[in-house]
């Protein structure tokens, strides 16, 4: 089972399931606050906390008196970290509680970011010192003032933030060197922050090695269900948080990398049975469900896509079979989740109003991408113009529903929004996958052009996903494509200038091939057919990336 912060809903036939929080709680079957060292609840009924398993804490009533600090950070259900901190670590680890985990979890609620990693901040330094690393870089990304540590410490906020980097590698040697589980998840952790963190200070092929390395130490650890080629390979829960946690983590983040290709078919995982549930108990399940219909979508067409490059041949029941299921399942998700709209819209927080609003959209990209999975045709996207007006028209509808909120709402100020002015950066996927998609593969111009006006009106990055950059890509690919249409082969309607784009004008398997440091160029692959009907590679273009804020016209 998974365990998730927002199934506070999820009911059994007697007693709410409790799914974190301390051993003696969870034996009890009551919610937790999961206070540090020990829980509030344990305390107030004079019972002995009996801890967090691996990460430790709890103890007698009579030995939690708490400093003020620990007090404080209890109201996020969060520890304080233990040990030697300086001044100027401690100022980064409170923007990190603050600010960071926040705006890196996205909409959707996050165990990793809000709970486990403070978890194993408190006893584990390797985790410590790059959750620190972490939040230096991130005030440095925002222009935090100030963007230097106090003149009399000497260091730079780049050099502080690889100091911090260094100390969390040296740590994690030592943690690694011990036999058990615990060192193997404190090197999950950890390298989980460093994808985050060579994410957002540009080091795209650093972060992608890191994403590999923590997926593989994954299934190390983990017991894999059997898969076939043409599925992601699938970990069996366990009742253990912290090693569910890490699998629904590293499961999103390897899909968010799939689908930009930055990483292979075979390293994609799932952390649930195909099967469908009967309801869903929180947006969060909804989503983790949808991402793995992704999941399962994007594997199915990584190996088509392998048979026609070893001239095989795809007319196999098998693969027919799979993307009907996959269809049905999809069919089935909306019924369900149409069920669980209701709910929210009556009764459901701000921030999850938000969140069911995004999860539209990207069903809307499942649709499309399972429809087309097994075909190279790139003339059949021209069948979904519906569903790229929903992509677009949900945006609108997400972007109208934030401008129509009070800004003074403290519930507005926790929720992660994509302002104009902002370069910001988060590590969950938000609108951008879904509208570069849509500016990709719907050839209609007025389509085209106002997604590609989106990722230029919010010049932020999602993960892999950078915004402004790939406007820039797309500008490329319209001009390719558009390059043989004169003024008079673009129609016109009263929504949508219609473009007679021929299947021998448009490209195909867009390849964006980002760079190891944030100012270097990006490289851009692209097939285009030939007189024989073959898909060839034709040509690399590079994108000079620029802060220029023009949109097509």
């Amino acid at each position: 089972m998974y365990q998730s912060i927002g199934k506070s809903k999820q009911q059994t036939r007697g007693r709410e399931k409790v799914k974190t929080g301390c051993k003696t709680c969870k034996a009890r079957r009551v919610k937790c606050d999961e206070g540090w060292p020990a829980c509030r609840r344990c305390i107030s009924t004079g019972r002995v906390c009996k801890g967090y398993g691996i990460w430790g804490g709890g103890g007698s009533p009579h030995d939690q008196q708490q400093p003020q600090s620990s007090r404080a950070l209890s109201i996020y259900c969060t520890p304080v970290p233990v040990g030697n901190l300086s001044r100027e670590e401690q100022t980064h680890f409170d923007w990190f509680v603050n600010k960071t985990r926040e705006k890196f979890a996205g909409l959707f609620t996050s165990e990793f970011w809000g709970t486990l990693v403070f978890q194993a901040s408190a006893r584990e330094p390797a985790v410590r010192h790059a959750v620190v690393a972490l939040s230096a870089a991130h005030r440095f990304e925002i222009g935090c003032d100030p963007w230097i540590i106090p003149a009399i410490y000497g260091v730079g906020v780049e050099k502080f933030t690889l100091q911090q980097y260094n100390k969390a590698i040296s740590y994690l040697r030592v943690a690694t060197g011990k036999s058990g589980q615990s060192g193997l998840y404190v090197a999950l952790i950890t390298c989980m922050i460093f994808v985050a963190l060579e994410y957002l200070r540009g080091q795209y092929q650093m972060a992608s090695a890191h994403l590999r390395y923590g997926i593989q130490l994954l299934s190390n650890i983990s017991v894999p269900l059997p898969r076939s080629s043409m599925s992601p390979r699938m970990f069996s829960p366990v009742e253990d948080f912290v090693h569910n946690t890490l699998a629904e983590s590293y499961a999103r983040l390897s899909l968010q990398a799939a689908l930009f290709g930055s990483v292979p078919s075979d390293m994609c995982v799932m952390t649930r049975k195909h099967s469908l549930p009967y309801s869903f108990c929180s947006l969060l399940e909804a989503r983790q469900t949808l991402d793995d219909l992704l999941n399962r979508v994007y594997c199915l067409e990584r190996h088509c896509h392998s048979l026609r490059v070893s001239q095989l041949s795809i007319e196999d029941p098998e693969i027919i079979e799979t993307q009907s299921k996959i269809m049905s399942d999809l069919s089935l998700w909306r019924k369900i989740y149409k069920a669980l709209l209701i709910q929210i819209e009556a009764n459901g927080a701000l921030k999850e109003k938000f969140g069911s609003r995004l999860l539209n959209i990207y069903y809307e990209l499942a649709v499309i991408m399972a429809s087309v999975c097994l075909s190279e045709d790139e003339m059949i996207f021209d069948s979904f113009t519906k569903n790229f007006l929903g992509i677009l028209t949900g945006f609108v509808d997400l972007w109208n529903y934030w401008a129509s909120q009070d800004p003074d709402v403290e519930e507005m100020q926790d929720i992660f929004v994509y302002k104009i002015e902002n370069h910001g950066f988060t590590v969950e996927s938000g609108f951008i996958p879904p509208v570069y998609y849509t500016a990709l593969k719907c050839r209609i111009p007025g389509i085209r052009r106002q997604a590609i006006r989106i990722l230029r009106s919010a010049p932020h990055r999602e993960g892999v996903w950078n915004g402004q950059l790939l406007a820039e890509v797309l500008e490329e690919v319209v001009r390719i494509e558009e390059s043989e249409l004169g003024p008079a082969q673009l129609g016109s309607t009263k929504e949508f200038p219609l473009s007679e784009i021929t299947a021998s004008s448009r490209i195909s398997g867009v390849s964006v091939i980002l760079p190891n440091r944030a100012k270097d160029d990006t490289f851009v692959r692209y097939k285009k057919r030939i007189d024989n009907g073959q898909w060839v590679v034709m040509f690399e273009l590079k994108i000079m990336y620029s802060a220029k804020q023009n949109s097509l016209k």
